[in-house]
């Protein structure tokens, strides 16, 4: 089995477990050990067979955290930075998924709440903020939900 053989088994092997971003696969390729030239044809071989696409990445990355993992368009755009996606595919695939944060927030609270009931007002406030803060949420968002929800 030559290297590109190999390279491309390695690759098809990554992408069983999730899709991955162009710098992913760069990445752990290198990390195998292949040469610059194998990774590089490799990659473009599945470019052009639509496996490797950073746009349709981002898309599915953005539409499964939303849909298993709530959270802000900050933590969002952060986490598809880290995987090499390029800005410009990231705010794409943000504006097709439409995100309303408040709403999300909002959502997140209301799960959320039912664990918190027993406890007092100023410790419920405090731990749910902390929990919307880790999901990237920003202070006025924060503010706003907390404030105008009736949940709490």
């Amino acid at each position: 089995m030559t290297q590109e053989e190999r390279a491309r088994a390695y690759l098809i092997k990554l992408f069983k477990h999730r899709p991955r971003s162009r710098y992913e696969v760069l990445t752990r390729l290198q990390q195998k050990g292949f040469s610059r030239e194998v990774i590089e044809s490799v990659l473009e071989q599945a470019a052009r067979a639509g496996i490797v696409d950073d746009a349709k990445f981002a898309q599915l990355w953005v539409e499964d955290r939303l849909a298993r993992r709530p959270r802000s368009r900050r933590l969002l755009e952060r986490e598809l930075l880290a995987k090499g996606v390029a800005l410009e595919h990231i705010q794409q695939a943000l504006a097709r998924a439409g995100l309303d944060e408040e709403a999300i927030a909002r959502k997140l609270i209301a799960e959320r709440l039912p664990r918190l009931r027993p406890l007092d007002e100023q410790t419920r406030l405090r731990r749910l903020a902390g929990f919307l803060r880790r999901r990237g949420f920003s202070e006025e968002i924060i503010y706003r939900v907390l404030k105008s929800s009736s949940l709490v």
